[in-house]
């Protein structure tokens, strides 16, 4: 079951940007964030693996919420 505290799902704009230092030896630093479409909230991350954490744990949410939906459906029968 989802609330307004665990929505059924999430939007989010995502944008991806190369920043580059002032030293041109050095490469170009790739950055991440996330903007929440319904709440505003920003978050940055570091690299694309935290991302992808940050995404697996909501989806894990959502997951865990639609599980409590099915167990508490009249329909759902013990195996």
């Amino acid at each position: 079951m989802h609330t307004p505290d665990m929505p059924a799902g999430y939007a989010y704009i995502l944008r991806l940007w190369q920043e580059r230092p002032a030293l041109s030896e050095r490469p170009a630093v790739w950055r991440i964030s996330l903007t929440d479409t319904r709440s505003g909230e920003r978050r940055g991350f570091g690299d694309v693996e935290a991302l992808l954490a940050f995404l697996r744990t909501r989806m894990g949410e959502i997951r865990t919420a639609s599980e409590g939906d099915e167990n508490s459906s009249p329909s759902h029968r013990e195996r």
